[in-house]
């Protein structure tokens, strides 16, 4: 498999599972509001295609900035500043809201957890076997 078809499988991954991520949210989180239902493949689209691009770049040079002292906390971090992106991105429709600062750190939790899943199950097993 060429490095292009990985990254394109890798992202159509990250897009179901953010996508999923997204539906559970706005379903049993009333303050993470979705206005237009269908444009929620859109919105998993955009925060997974952030999250493969930017997430590569942030994570190093925050763990440098940061000595490597908050490694564990880093895609959290860059995970929130994705999510916050996305919402902005989106805001301008007013298609996509997330209110108040306790949801978004929410949100950002349940996406590094999903985030996590796809980096075991995409990045760090396949490479083990």
């Amino acid at each position: 498999m060429s490095g292009g078809t990985a990254i394109l499988i890798k992202l159509g991954v990250r897009l179901v599972v953010f996508g999923l991520v997204f539906f559970i949210a706005t379903r049993k989180n009333p303050k993470v509001i979705v206005t237009k239902k269908r444009v929620l493949p859109l919105i998993a689209l955009v925060f997974a295609v952030l999250n493969t691009a930017l997430y590569w770049l942030l994570a190093p040079i925050l763990n440098v900035a940061t000595m490597g002292a908050a490694g564990f906390l880093m895609p959290f971090v860059v995970n929130m500043v994705l999510l916050v992106g996305t919402v902005k991105i989106f805001s301008k429709w007013k298609w996509f809201e997330i209110q108040g600062v306790m949801t978004t750190l929410w949100m950002a939790a349940f996406l590094t957890l999903a985030h996590g899943a796809l980096w075991l199950g995409l990045d760090y097993l396949p490479a083990r076997f």
